[in-house]
């Protein structure tokens, strides 16, 4: 009976089947019996993706101290990437003392390399010596797995010259940890010295030389690989994508003879983000079988291109939608300039069921930013987020955006100072403080993150020169400015000139800034020339206001803002026939100013206004009281 019950979970497909011989079993009376049967039942339940289910039978178990069903349960989350619910079983199982075995250490070492946990580890090996578990092979292997995946890739070799016995398994995490560090000398030497290549070992080598660019390398390694499979095949159509090789892209997809879904995706998704919307739609219409990850990247492409309304047709279209699918679109509303559309669509979402993640909420934070909600945002965040989420240092940083876009800047801090820290929560919190005219508070936490040994990008500097442009600390701003080229050898991109430019040119040292200007290494862009223009305003300074105006009006022809700037530069030195030329200029090029919106938050929902607009379902009433409030004002 045994046997052919063993037969039964090998071939069961669905889930149904599964809980059918569950039930079987539960009137036989196999389970209480016997826990080799529990045990090939709660696997079935995780290699069908079932965890509810596979926890609740082991939950049932009585006395769970059998080490295989324990080493079942957390390769289960394992398999199912719930890394953190498996090590959280380990030490369970660890306080229940049940023996583990290798099996068991080798899944959790997994885990911990997933999460690049590697002092936990570097425990576990000590828990294999003491077990009596340190010359297992499996055991072995998984350690060398965690340390390259944690970057000791000398640490890795060290065991690896140290281990008696070697397989296939064993060649190829040196290779690919060599080839994923970029070491890819070190990963020519052992694979021409590898006894025995499998499609794994091709696979490394082939991905190694893709991470540096090298498709020739790869192309070579690739033409002389015994037996492509759709791993190799994948990587270098994505080699060739991310170099934006589409001809060779598409000459290796043609090639192949047997594509699978993921191909199939891969395409797509390159496609799109190269902006070829037109064949990435004839391979989307050519693909047999279609899953949510394809209908997500074609509706992506499409968002890419700023064709939303193509691409809302198409997610209406879609047989499933997933989180990824509705973040794309939220975000796509969100980017150009449809918050309000954003949000619409973040309620429809709701309804779903579908459990958003701490990515997906920085989004939504994100957007609530742009429309400066904060009431509805903190309805959000007491509905959605806890404790545990806000150590994500992405959510963190994005509440505390959100706060200091709303002008809450007491409650961004409070967020920052109960986050786990990193570059990115650092530099939205000195940002925040910019923003806000606070330029030796950005100062002073500049210092602080220097001297926990976080070494500040580009982003961080641009947030303190911004604070220090704010706060007009010029001698602060130019020392940080030789600070970020000198001592940490950042190369300054055209924002961070335009912030200096506007820091000396508020503080009347527009020489300097023109100067500063001139001497890019790049063509300076319109933010550079437009920081001159509005400093010349403000200091009254034509001459310089003319340099500047005529470089805006080649970089963009159709901004009325720069006109305009120009024309009050000449008002104010009464240069009434230069004003009538700029005037007459905006006629004759048909420059069209910008209109202007507003928003206002009325019981969670967002009404937006535009000069003219009577398109709201309330105009006529908001219109009758403007007519009260004018009659009054009179």
């Amino acid at each position: 009976m045994n046997i052919d019950i063993f037969s039964l979970f090998q071939s069961c497909k669905t889930l149904f089947f599964l809980k059918s011989i569950h039930a079987y079993l539960l009137i036989q009376g196999s389970l209480c019996s016997s826990d080799v049967v529990t045990n090939k039942l709660l696997r079935a339940y995780f290699r069908l993706g079932a965890i509810h289910d596979g926890c609740r039978l082991f939950d049932s178990i009585q006395q769970p101290n059998n080490s295989f069903l324990w080493t079942s349960i957390i390769h289960g989350h394992v398999q199912n990437h719930l890394y953190g619910e498996a090590s959280q079983f380990f030490r369970l199982m660890r306080t229940e003392r049940v023996p583990v075995l290798n099996f068991t250490l080798s899944s959790v070492i997994k885990a911990l390399s997933r999460q690049s946990r590697l002092p936990e580890g570097e425990c576990i090996r000590g828990l294999s010596l003491k077990s009596g578990f340190d010359s297992d092979l499996m055991v072995q292997n998984s350690l060398l797995d965690i340390y390259w995946r944690c970057g000791e890739v000398d640490t890795a070799r060290l065991l690896f010259d140290e281990m008696s016995l070697k397989d296939v398994i064993s060649w190829n995490c040196m290779i690919s940890g060599y080839s994923n560090n970029r070491r890819l000398s070190e990963a020519v030497d052992l694979f021409d010295k590898m006894p025995d290549r499998n499609v794994v070992s091709w696979t490394a080598m082939i991905c190694g030389y893709v991470k540096v660019g090298n498709m020739a390398k790869a192309n070579d390694l690739f033409l002389r690989m015994p037996s492509p499979d759709s791993a190799s095949y994948n990587v270098m159509i994505s080699g060739y994508m991310d170099i934006g090789d589409v001809a060779n892209a598409m000459s290796i997809f043609e090639q192949m003879s047997k594509k699978d879904t993921g191909t199939w995706n891969l395409m797509i998704s390159g496609l799109c983000k190269s902006g070829d919307m037109k064949c990435a739609w004839d391979i989307f219409n050519r693909m047999p079988q279609k899953n949510v990850v394809s209908w997500s990247a074609i509706v992506d492409g499409y968002i890419r291109v700023g064709n939303l309304e193509y691409a809302w047709c198409l997610f209406e279209e879609m047989p499933e939608k997933n989180l990824i699918s509705w973040s794309s679109m939220i975000a796509g509303y969100a980017k150009f300039g449809q918050p309000n559309r954003s949000l619409e669509l973040f309620n429809m979402f709701k309804k779903t069921g579908i459990k958003p993640d701490s990515t997906f909420l920085s989004l939504i934070f994100s957007t609530y930013a742009q429309l400066g909600v904060l009431d509805t945002a903190e309805a959000l965040l007491l509905e959605y987020v806890d404790l545990v989420q806000l150590s994500d240092v992405k959510l963190a940083s994005a509440l505390i955006d959100m706060y200091a876009k709303c002008g809450a800047l007491e409650k961004a801090f409070q967020v920052f100072k109960s986050a786990s820290k990193d570059l990115v929560c650092y530099s939205t919190m000195i940002s925040a403080l910019a923003s806000h005219g606070m330029g030796y508070d950005a100062i002073c936490l500049f210092n602080e993150m220097i001297n926990e040994n976080i070494n500040p990008d580009g982003v961080v500097f641009l947030g303190v020169l911004t604070g220090c442009s704010h706060g007009g600390l010029v001698t602060e701003g130019r020392r940080l400015f030789k600070m970020m080229v000198d001592e940490f050898g950042l190369k300054p991109s055209e924002r961070h000139y335009a912030c200096m430019v506007d820091l000396l040119g508020r503080a009347g040292y527009l020489e300097e800034a023109h100067q500063l200007i001139e001497g890019m290494s790049v063509k300076p862009h319109s933010g550079v020339w437009g920081a001159l223009l509005a400093a010349c305003r403000v200091q009254g300074n034509t001459k310089l206001a003319e340099v500047a105006a005529q470089n805006l009006f080649v970089l963009e022809p159709d901004n009325s803002g720069n006109y305009i700037l120009l024309c009050s530069i000449y008002a104010a030195a009464k240069r009434w026939d230069d004003v009538a030329r700029v005037r007459g200029m905006i006629r004759e090029n048909k420059v069209r100013k910008n209109r202007a919106s507003s928003w206002i938050e009325l019981d969670y929902a967002v009404h937006e206004f535009v000069m003219g607009d009577i398109s709201h379902k309330d105009s006529d009433s908001i219109y009758a009281l403007l007519d009260l409030l004018f009659q009054d004002i009179k």
